[in-house]
């Protein structure tokens, strides 16, 4: 896991995922990296440029760490519901596994990672990512600087010249695998909010054994384990026996910005409890 600020500034809903990933999981190592252990890892890939996000960094660092040491990754603010030992090796016969997001027309999320070392999915998504922070890229903050053409073109330099937004933006560019493309949108200094996961799907199209590695990879999504995230709007409408209704997955990743009442919490976590071996 990655928490950039270290251990002790985590928040206490942080600290309390990682507690419960401990408690379920007695067999596992658990390690929290930050930002020092990223920047000591990017010395080591000799990255030319690195993010300016904290996400950007964490982006690459798992990617990273899972390549030379192996092991899973899991985003803070997501809390187990049953040990890894209880479901995760059917899903890892290929030595890699991602959740499979195909309704959002993206190959792979990031969130949740396992993988050996050096498998050929994490040592080319890598190599990718080092050949497209060969600059320094600023994130997308205007919807068509990353269009094809002069349009395109101009929107970017237009955007640079104001400094471009401090705020997240999650901004998707009509031409994904284009705008992370050598001799395409990477030319660019900016990049999109999800371009580790149109890296992933650029290196699907360029390269034959990371295609045929990710065949061998079973294809889940994700749904299950966004359920209780997905109500983050209507938390205070929400009823106990729909909250317990969501818990049948192995985990629930919540959003750090909008987190269910403490009573809700305290059912969640509670799951956690009864399934600690």
């Amino acid at each position: 896991m990655f928490w950039a600020q270290g251990e002790a500034a985590a928040p206490d809903l942080v600290k309390r995922c990682w507690d419960a990933w401990a408690r379920l999981n007695p067999g596992w190592s658990l390690e929290i990296a930050d930002e020092s252990h990223a920047e000591a890892s990017f010395r080591d890939l000799g990255l030319t440029h690195v993010p300016t996000t904290l996400q950007g960094r964490g982006d690459i660092f798992r990617v990273q760490d899972l390549d030379r040491n192996g092991g899973v990754y899991v985003d803070c603010g997501t809390i187990p519901c049953a040990p890894l030992d209880a479901w995760l090796e059917s899903l890892t016969h290929a030595g890699f596994f991602a959740f499979h997001d195909p309704y959002r027309h993206r190959p792979v999320e990031n969130w949740f990672l396992v993988s050996e070392p050096g498998h050929a999915i994490t040592r080319g998504w890598l190599e990718a990512m080092r050949g497209y922070w060969d600059r320094p890229r600023r994130a997308q903050s205007a919807r068509r600087e990353l269009d094809r053409g002069g349009k395109g073109a101009l929107a970017c330099r237009l955007a640079g010249m104001r400094g471009g937004e401090t705020r997240k933006r999650v901004i998707e560019p009509k031409d994904r695998l284009w705008s992370v493309q050598s001799g395409g949108g990477a030319e660019r200094p900016v990049h999109p909010y999800f371009w580790p996961h149109y890296l992933f799907d650029l290196q699907l199209h360029r390269s034959e054994p990371f295609r045929t590695a990710w065949a061998e990879v079973p294809k889940r999504p994700s749904y299950r384990h966004l359920m209780v995230r997905h109500w983050k709007r209507d938390y205070a409408r929400m009823t106990d026996q729909e909250l317990l209704s969501l818990l049948d997955a192995p985990m629930q990743k919540l959003s750090l910005k909008r987190v269910p009442s403490e009573k809700q919490l305290d059912l969640i976590f509670g799951q956690a409890e009864r399934a600690a071996p």
